[in-house]
């Protein structure tokens, strides 16, 4: 699996080569024409529905797991995702999300994962990938940088289940070029590749590897909707992509067996 990975991303590099002039420029371009949009309000919440059972989830990650392009975080990933397992798991939820508008893997390590004020939680959702797409990080480092991440979390929260998210639907954001859709789509396919290898190395760690299917979502928008739906500014999700993200990932996870303490 290693050898063939490595090869699909050496392959992709190749073809990629010739087009890094292109979407350098073309990415400042539309970093001018995209206004910059807030995180998400409030980052806590509760789902209280009547049982007897309390889980606590804490939400890690980047720009998508920090709300933008929503209001709030009940409109969002962390709000959706709560009030699926709630349904699921029979289960009050009480989650919290921390997040950061621009944060590679390192940086969410570095500057997040230190600022975790809970000593003890029940899950962990993370959601990274999208800036380590856009810098082009190495498989090799992002595959090291995402064990780390998992040690820290192991150290903070040794038992506790941890759920990587899917990685974002770059080959789909209605403001980039065909070029950077082409160079950066692949790269992300590479990353979550290397991200599912890494995560079978680990116990009591749950990644859905079936990407996210757009063409599977479009069949249910209402006639006249297009991709364009999905996107609050043409790349970070919208309220209804948040609620289909979310809702997929917590069924993932209860398919998966996961045993909470």
């Amino acid at each position: 699996m290693r050898e063939r990975l490595r090869k699909k991303y050496f392959l992709h590099l190749l073809r990629s080569l010739p087009l890094l002039p292109i979407i350098y420029f073309q990415g400042k371009k539309i970093k001018k024409e995209i206004p910059l949009l807030p995180a998400a309000k409030n980052p806590e919440g509760s789902v209280i529905i009547i049982s007897n059972r309390n889980l606590k989830v804490l939400f890690i990650g980047e720009s998508s797991f920090a709300g933008v392009g929503t209001d709030y975080h009940k409109n969002s990933f962390a709000g959706y995702f709560a009030e699926k397992i709630s349904e699921l798991f029979q289960s009050n939820i009480h989650w919290k999300v921390y997040a950061k508008i621009g944060y590679n893997i390192d940086q969410i390590q570095r500057m997040i994962i230190p600022k975790i004020e809970e000593t003890n939680c029940d899950l962990i959702v993370v959601g990274i990938g999208g800036n380590d797409t856009f810098e082009l990080t190495h498989p090799k480092k992002w595959s090291r940088s995402v064990q780390v991440l998992i040690d820290d979390l192991r150290e903070k929260f040794p038992d506790t289940p941890i759920l990587f998210a899917q990685l974002p639907t770059i080959e789909a954001f209605p403001a980039f070029t065909a070029e950077m859709k082409c160079v950066l789509a692949g790269h992300k396919n590479i990353l979550a590749n290397y991200l599912h290898r890494q995560v079978l190395k680990n116990k009591n760690i749950f990644y859905p590897s079936e990407k996210i299917n757009i063409q599977k979502w479009m069949a249910t928008l209402k006639d006249g909707e297009t991709v364009a739906e999905f996107f609050s500014d043409g790349i970070h999700p919208s309220e209804l992509t948040y609620k289909m993200w979310a809702y997929e990932c917590a069924d993932f996870l209860h398919q998966s067996s996961v045993k909470f303490n």
